[in-house]
């Protein structure tokens, strides 16, 4: 039973642990990979910049508490934080790069900078 290509099913001869018939396949198959990885990281990329830019914004507007719709009305994207850490008192923080932000019981979010 011989071996097939990854990328373009041809059979492989040599070595049986070989996974591509040539290095031209091996090379279309890695960037092809790499360019869905690429884009992932983008559309993720563009979201936490428009998330910053929207903190940003109310943050340098001398605004640092802003109802939540106000940030839903500007597309703010509550899913999409760089990181988040919990406090003593149980109130989550996110983080979007230099920005952080939490909510309290009435949907009045707080942003701050570091």
């Amino acid at each position: 039973m011989g071996c097939y290509c990854q990328e373009c099913g041809a059979e492989i001869k040599g070595r049986i642990d070989k996974k591509f018939c040539c290095d031209m396949c091996r090379n279309n198959y890695h960037n092809k990979l790499y360019r869905q990885e690429k884009r992932q990281i983008s559309r993720i990329n563009k979201r936490l910049a428009a998330n910053r830019r929207i903190l940003k914004y109310f943050y340098t507007s001398g605004i640092r508490k802003v109802p939540r719709y106000l940030l839903e009305d500007n597309k703010f994207d509550f899913d999409c934080y760089t990181s988040s850490s919990t406090g003593p008192l149980g109130r989550t923080t996110y983080r979007c790069y230099e920005y952080k932000y939490s909510s309290d019981l009435h949907k009045i979010v707080k942003i701050e900078k570091d």
